[in-house]
C-alpha cells in the first residue's frame, strides 16, 4: 500500500478528530452520572482493593491506595482501549464502507479516546499521591514519555486485535479472557517484592509491568523510571506497531467482503 501523502494526512487527522469526539459524547451519555463515571470507576475499583488488602489481609505495602489506584489507572486504559480496538471494524462498518476512509485511524480513535478518559482521571491520582505519598518533582517531566510509550504499545496490541477479528470473530471474546489474565500478570493490587525471583522473571515479560513500575517510580517514589526498562519497551511497541500495521493494512482489503 503507498504511504498517505500530506492530503491524506490531514483528512485522516480529521476524521480521528471527530471520532473522538463522537466518542467522548456518546461514552455516558445515557447514564444519570455522565462523566463522573471516568472518575468513580476506578475509585470504586480503589475502595474494594484497599478494604480487601490493606483491611481485611493487609499486604503490608507502603501507600497502598496510591499503590493500587496507580496500576489501576495505567490498566484501565490499555484493557479499554484493546477492549474497544478489537470491534472498532464491524461496529463502523457503515464508516468503512464509504469511499477514501481512512480505517487505519479506527484503532488510533480507540486508543486516544481512552486517553483522553485516562487524562481526566489524572488529577484525582495525583490528589491522593501527594497526600499520602508525594508532592510533585523534576521526574514529573518523565510521564509524557510513558503515556507516549504506552500508547505505542497499545495501538500496536490494538491493529492486530482489530484486523484479526474481522475474519476471526472469536477475538472478541478470546480478547477479554486474555485481558483478565493479563491483569493478574500486572502488579496492580500487589507488588513485585511479594513475587519470587522465578515468578519476577515470567511477570518481566510483560510490558505493562514495566510502564506500572516506571509510573510508581515518578508519582510515589519521586524518582525517576528505570530508563533501561522504559526504552526496552519503547523499542518493542515501536517494532510491534510497524508489523501490525502492515498486517492491518494488507487486511483491511478484505474488511469490505467479511464485515
Amino acid at each position: 500500500m503507498r504511504p498517505f501523502d500530506r492530503r491524506q494526512i490531514l483528512h485522516a487527522l480529521d476524521v480521528l478528530t471527530v471520532l473522538i469526539a463522537r466518542d467522548q459524547k456518546s461514552r455516558y451519555k445515557s447514564t444519570a452520572m455522565g462523566v463522573v463515571w471516568a472518575v468513580a470507576s476506578p475509585l470504586l475499583f480503589l475502595l474494594i482493593f484497599y478494604f480487601l488488602f490493606a483491611v481485611i489481609m493487609p499486604l503490608g505495602i507502603a501507600n497502598y491506595a496510591s499503590h493500587v489506584l496507580v496500576g489501576i489507572v495505567v490498566w484501565t486504559w490499555f484493557q479499554t482501549s484493546l477492549s474497544e480496538a478489537v470491534t472498532c471494524i464491524p461496529y463502523n462498518a457503515t464508516l468503512v464502507n464509504l469511499p477514501r476512509f481512512p480505517v487505519a485511524v479506527l484503532p488510533v480513535a480507540s486508543v486516544l479516546s481512552n486517553g483522553v478518559t485516562f487524562l481526566m482521571t489524572f488529577p484525582i491520582l495525583l490528589i491522593l499521591v501527594w497526600v499520602q505519598a508525594a508532592g510533585p518533582s523534576l521526574p514529573y517531566l518523565a510521564l509524557p514519555v510513558l503515556m507516549l510509550v504506552q500508547a505505542v504499545l497499545t495501538l500496536g496490541l490494538g491493529y492486530f486485535v482489530a484486523a484479526l477479528n474481522v475474519s476471526f470473530r472469536d477475538m472478541r471474546y478470546i480478547v477479554p479472557i486474555l485481558l483478565q489474565l493479563g491483569y493478574f500478570l500486572t502488579p496492580i493490587f500487589y507488588d513485585l517484592s511479594m513475587v519470587s525471583e522465578r515468578g519476577r522473571m515470567v511477570l518481566s515479560l510483560n510490558p505493562l509491568v514495566a510502564l506500572v513500575t516506571a509510573y510508581r517510580a515518578v508519582l510515589i517514589e519521586g524518582r525517576w523510571p528505570d530508563w533501561g526498562a522504559v526504552a526496552a519497551v519503547f523499542v518493542f511497541a515501536l517494532i510491534l506497531l510497524a508489523l501490525t500495521l502492515r498486517f492491518f493494512r494488507r487486511s483491511s482489503d478484505r474488511f469490505l467482503e467479511e464485515i
